[in-house]
């Protein structure tokens, strides 16, 4: 019987079957993360995707990036999720070594969200787009490539250009692509 079990359980697992993640209740996921100002330092989050009538939103600001991050899970109408970012989109003048060694060090956020340069401000082009998650979404499968964090961070450490794609609108567009520098 043992041996039966045991079996069924390698044939479930062979079969790729495993459960659905869930948003657990009042939880909601973040998918994009707007950075804003060296100090104090703004952000907005939104959450959701495709899947969701009206995405979840919060905005926190601190005196410095790590601050307004311990604070954002408290920002909006329940509680945020930073497990699934995706995408963080910075303004100009954000100082993105210190934010993007903060995302790499923070247990939640990962190395994988790729980076977005906003022609305005992260919070305008967030605030702008109803969905912003299906809108870089778009632009990726489109073929846009953006650095993810821990490329964008090895870049700026070792002195070779970053170029970061530039997006704006209500859908979120493609203007150009723009080389950082800080103070951009």
């Amino acid at each position: 019987m043992k041996r039966w079990l045991a079996l069924a359980g390698a044939a479930v697992l062979l079969a790729g079957w495993r459960p659905i993640a869930q948003e657990p209740e009042g939880l909601a996921l973040v998918r994009t993360l707007g950075v804003d100002g060296p100090g104090p330092v703004l952000l907005t989050a939104v959450c959701g995707g495709e899947d969701q009538e009206e995405p979840g939103r919060g905005r926190c600001a601190g005196a410095d990036f790590g601050q307004a991050l311990a604070d954002l899970p408290w920002s909006g109408e329940e509680e945020l999720s930073l497990t699934s970012v995706s995408y963080i989109v910075v303004g100009r003048g954000v100082e993105l070594e210190e934010v993007l060694l903060a995302v790499l060090q923070n247990k939640e956020l990962g190395a994988s969200a790729t980076v977005w340069l906003a022609e305005e401000s992260a919070a305008a082009v967030l605030d702008g787009c109803a969905d912003p998650a299906s809108g870089l979404d778009l632009l990726t499968r489109q073929g846009v490539e953006a650095p993810t964090a821990v490329e964008a961070l090895a870049a700026l450490r070792l002195g070779e250009p970053l170029v970061l794609p530039l997006v704006a609108g209500e859908r979120l567009v493609l203007i150009d692509w723009e080389e950082w520098r800080d103070g951009t």
